[in-house]
């Protein structure tokens, strides 16, 4: 219903307006009258009017100084005139302040003064639905920058920014319910929200919704601050969890905890009843991190194309994860980041993540991650890397392709193919055009080139995996080569490819 304030100076010509249409039929409502234009401009401020029928000429404050001073405060709505013959050049400037029509009080009919609504409602409709896509649009941006957060990685100095503007923005929301749902693939959308929402909660004033990695979770935005407990319930057969949020953090920290929950239901350690609360009370957990080591092992094997074992060390890796309640979403991660390395190492364009992603129980993610790595290790038994014609050299070229995270010096490897340090210094540089440090380092950083690419592993991490002793000692080598530093690279790499997660 769209709220109007009635300005106008004559009782008579107001009972006329009054009674000239059914307005709640037209979708209209008359919600407060003013006599002249600085009692409605108090008026404004309480009753938040979308439009305003006013007189031009009325005392204390006219029609015109009217629309100038609501607009000086911010006030969006429209404006419809009532007007007298001859004051067609005060109507005119009425226009150019901004009205969205004028109407001849002498000669209204029900007919002009449904056409003058109807289009000051077209043109609210207008804004609200730009509205509705700038604040789409910011929530998008939010909502990565807080997903990332959440699971602790680093966001750059704009990327901060423009969360806490849409902090700033929701700080002043009366209520926040967050209601999270386990969808794997099923593509929620805002139609299931009012199948979602609890009678208590009153109406909704707004929704944004962000779905990615088989969840699914709506920011409702509401007219009061209800008293809700947090809930886990069954929505047309998922877990679903909803709680109250802070404004003041827009929701990340209830976002943090219905995560939690959810994860649960991932781990097949909750069942789902409708009213269970104690669950979605619990306090998060912090896991510990993926540790390298399993992973260079279930890299190593795909490498030697030992297929059994690689499947062997990833169910492994589940058990680990499972055992320290990983985040549902930091296991993900890791199973999209070992499919790109599979991939990789295989030579072949990675499979699009979303079955991995939308996965809703841990046991059925290890069985579509070890499908894919089966997949990508089919047909490889005969490919080599790029050898010269020295069988030495090659020997070293393939031990550095599998070991180059680990320590590595020109004179282990003399001693690995049992040749003279200095001769085979040489050697190495007349077979391969590079001397043995440029060689390991060029594989380094064209490792970590693809963790900045394709990974939110931190740059230590990075630096760490592909075999730099230390963070300052990696920046230094990455940027001799790329000319850029590692935080430099990937964000020129996310300004060209865009890496946020997909906005709904």
């Amino acid at each position: 219903m769209w709220k109007i304030l009635l300005v106008e100076d004559e009782p008579f010509v107001r009972r006329s307006i009054r009674q000239s249409i059914r307005w709640e039929e037209h979708g209209f409502s008359i919600t407060g009258e003013a006599t002249h234009g600085q009692e409605a401009l108090e008026l404004m401020d309480r009753l938040q009017p979308d439009i305003v029928i006013t007189d031009i000429f009325m005392p204390y404050m006219d029609g015109l100084e009217l629309i100038q001073a609501a607009r000086a405060k911010g006030f969006e709505g429209s404006f419809i005139m009532l007007t007298c013959a001859g004051e067609f050049e005060y109507a005119r400037l009425a226009l150019e302040y901004g009205a969205s029509s004028y109407i001849l009080k002498l000669s209204m009919s029900d007919e002009e003064l449904l056409q003058a609504l109807n289009k000051a409602r077209a043109k609210l409709m207008k804004r609200v639905e730009q509205q509705d896509r700038l604040e789409d649009q910011l929530f998008r941006e939010a909502a990565g920058y807080m997903w990332r957060s959440l699971w602790g990685k680093e966001l750059h100095q704009d990327e901060t920014d423009k969360f806490e503007d849409f902090r700033r923005r929701a700080a002043n929301s009366p209520g926040l319910l967050l209601i999270s749902v386990l969808g794997g693939t099923r593509m929620l959308s805002k139609a299931d929200l009012p199948s979602l929402l609890p009678a208590e909660a009153g109406q909704a004033a707004r929704c944004h919704l962000f779905r990615y990695m088989g969840q699914s979770t709506f920011w409702v935005w509401l007219e009061r601050s209800p008293a809700l407990r947090p809930e886990v319930f069954i929505y047309d057969g998922l877990p679903a969890v909803r709680r109250l949020g802070s404004a003041a953090d827009a929701g990340l920290g209830a976002w943090r905890m219905n995560l939690e929950v959810l994860g649960r239901y991932y781990y097949g350690c909750a069942r789902g009843e409708n009213g269970v609360t104690a669950e979605a009370d619990t306090a998060p957990v912090h896991p510990l991190p993926v540790p390298w080591e399993q992973e260079r092992e279930i890299i190593g094997r795909f490498e030697r194309l030992d297929v059994g074992d690689c499947a062997a060390k990833l169910e492994q890796l589940w058990q680990f994860m499972a055992a320290v309640r990983m985040p549902m979403a930091a296991v993900k991660e890791t199973a999209e980041r070992l499919d790109k390395l599979f991939a990789r190492i295989a030579g072949k364009p990675a499979e699009p993540p979303g079955a991995l992603l939308d996965a809703v129980r841990h046991p059925e993610l290890l069985e579509q991650t070890v499908a894919r790595m089966r997949t990508y290790a089919k047909g490889l038994g005969g490919q080599r890397p790029q050898e010269t014609d020295h069988p030495e050299i090659n020997t070293m070229i393939r031990y550095l392709l599998h070991h180059y995270d680990e320590d590595i010096s020109l004179q282990a490897m003399a001693q690995y193919v049992n040749m003279d340090e200095n001769y085979l210094s040489g050697l190495f540089k007349k077979k391969t055009g590079e001397t043995f440090i440029n060689y390991l380092q060029h594989i380094r950083v064209n490792e970590a080139r693809f963790y900045l690419e394709q990974t939110d592993l931190t740059v230590a991490e990075i630096g760490e995996r592909v075999g730099f002793a230390n963070p300052s000692y990696f920046f230094k080598i990455f940027k001799r080569w790329t000319k850029l530093t590692p935080n430099e690279y990937r964000q020129q790499c996310k300004g060209k490819a865009g890496t946020e997660p997909p906005a709904p």
